[in-house]
């Protein structure tokens, strides 16, 4: 490895690095807040919040590298650039092949952490994070349920609210709903209240508060028939219980996702590797996009960097979403995602190789030797 290229990926190492990790604090910070608020409503034990985290940042890198990498090359070549060195690197002999060269350095590795993270950690990892919830969800079910606070359902017809904790349970429930169809002749409005009630939950993640020694009164306003019933346990469903995020993974493994048949199952894999393999195309790219005039500033080339990545992007959910509806297969997806911006590449070398003007210096050679 030549001084040029060790000096290249310093400097493209150092730019990616630091790009990679101000995207990834700005959403790990988003998430953080999310979680503290799934822990306020009673969503997510709080105890489990850094390994949470920790799982989030690990999904989170199939989507940092790509971008990380790409910026942080453009910002290294246009540093490069304003500084007149990739001019004296062109003069020592240090082309844009070299520079594509020197870049695989730095890209392969990150194509292969992108694609082990995203082709078989993430999978992984997001069973054992399903599991952990689960496990924490039964053993911390009294942790789960805020007190001194009403908890709405979205529709508006349920509305719990539990004035303080006792020993195994709650005290002072009130409950009131709304029938779920307005036309309903078999529901009315109705309040409950209980002097105590414990949590219960099902096989499915739902949670249920037991009410013990309630009363319920029933019926619609303007209207004369109320009912007024005692009883001994009734089972409330809390709002909200099923919007959490504990459940069963939907995470398949790449190897069965490659060979099913299933539409959905093969738009997921070529999401999957489309997610890794953007990070290589998109390094290509870098090189022959920072190309610019000497001293024509660090960032210039940086609006066209942004306007490439969002199209890519979009480019892939658009063949994703189009898989899945089975309007193309996926290797007819890949070749028409990464293809396209693979011969982008090409197209954008023989333009910063000045192909323009070897092409009208041809043309006007063929012409006058025709004249």
């Amino acid at each position: 490895m030549s001084i040029l290229t060790r000096y290249f990926l310093r400097e493209s190492g150092v730019a990616t690095l630091g790009v990679g990790a101000t995207v990834l604090l700005i959403m790990l910070a988003n998430l953080l807040a999310k979680a503290l608020g799934m822990t306020a409503e009673g969503a997510l034990p709080a105890h489990l919040i850094p390994a949470i985290m920790a799982f989030n940042a690990v999904n989170l890198l199939m989507y940092v590298l790509p971008v990380g990498l790409f910026i942080g090359l453009m910002l290294a070549l246009g540093r490069l650039n304003r500084d007149s060195e990739l001019s004296v690197m062109r003069a020592c002999g240090y082309g844009p092949s070299h520079l594509t060269r020197a870049v695989l350095w730095l890209a392969i590795p990150v194509t292969l952490l992108a694609a082990f993270i995203t082709l078989v950690g993430w999978p992984y990892l997001d069973q054992v994070r399903t599991q952990m919830i689960d496990t924490a969800r039964s053993q911390k079910l009294l942790e789960q349920l805020p007190v001194g606070r009403f908890i709405e359902d979205p529709s508006g017809k349920l509305v719990l609210y539990v004035g303080g904790k006792a020993k195994g349970g709650y005290t002072d429930i009130f409950a009131f709903n709304q029938p779920l169809n307005s036309g309903s002749a078999n529901r009315k409005s109705g309040i409950e209240m209980a002097p105590t009630g414990h949590l219960i939950a099902d096989d499915d993640g739902n949670r249920y508060m037991v009410l013990a020694d309630g009363r319920r009164i029933q019926g619609d306003p303007g209207q004369a028939d109320w009912t007024v019933v005692d009883y001994r346990t009734h089972e409330i469903l809390i709002p909200g219980a099923s919007s959490a995020i504990t459940g069963q993974s939907t995470q398949k493994s790449s190897w069965a996702l490659l060979f099913s048949k299933v539409p959905d199952d093969q738009a997921q894999i070529f999401y999957r590797i489309s997610q890794a393999l953007s990070a290589l195309v998109l390094a290509l790219i870098a090189v022959p996009l920072a190309q610019s005039r000497p001293r024509s500033g660090r960032y210039g080339r940086l609006f066209w960097a942004f306007l490439l990545y969002a199209l890519y992007f979009n480019l892939i959910a658009l063949i994703d979403n189009a898989i899945k509806h089975q309007e193309l297969s996926l290797l007819a997806g890949m070749a028409v995602t990464h293809g396209s911006f693979i011969l982008l590449w090409l197209g954008l070398l023989w333009w910063s190789g000045n192909g323009v003007r070897r092409l009208r210096q041809r043309w006007l050679r063929w012409r006058h030797g025709y004249a």
